[in-house]
């Protein structure tokens, strides 16, 4: 085989492995993102709108690449195990920030205690959507 085609060959192979995992990785992040808070919350009811809402918002603070790398780290985590200390931070810190941002743009806390709570999108990251806010004093 001369040089040329085995680079040539080599080279297509590679792309057709990238393309793959690429697509193997790729999730519309309308779908993801709510199913892995379904997976970190538990059952609850939102309407298509707020969800969208949500998405979009949480997008558009991250970033749409980046917010599309960390949904494939994730998703190479959950699948494969494969992960380095870095990157494990990474997901870590993704899945905490995910949660926060949803209880403290949702209404989720005001009916935690219900078996399958419908959940409003109030604003994201309103501070004054915190429940644990204390305003004492402040006038």
């Amino acid at each position: 085989m001369k040089r040329r085609t085995l680079l040539l060959s080599s080279a297509a192979t590679l792309g057709f492995a990238a393309v793959g995992s690429a697509a193997w990785i790729y999730e519309d992040r309308q779908v993801f993102i709510p199913g892995l808070l379904r997976q970190l919350v538990g059952d609850f009811q939102m309407s298509a709108e707020d969800q969208r809402k949500f998405v979009d918002a949480l997008a558009g603070h991250y970033g749409s690449k980046k917010l599309a790398a960390l949904m494939g780290l994730y998703k190479i985590r959950q699948e494969t195990g494969v992960g380095s200390a870095y990157t494990d931070l990474r997901v870590d810190n993704f899945e905490r920030r995910l949660l926060t941002d949803f209880m403290v743009s949702t209404d989720y806390l005001r009916h935690q205690h219900e078996p399958s709570p419908t959940v409003s999108f109030l604003g994201y990251r309103l501070p004054c959507s915190n429940p644990y806010a204390r305003f004492d004093g402040l006038a």
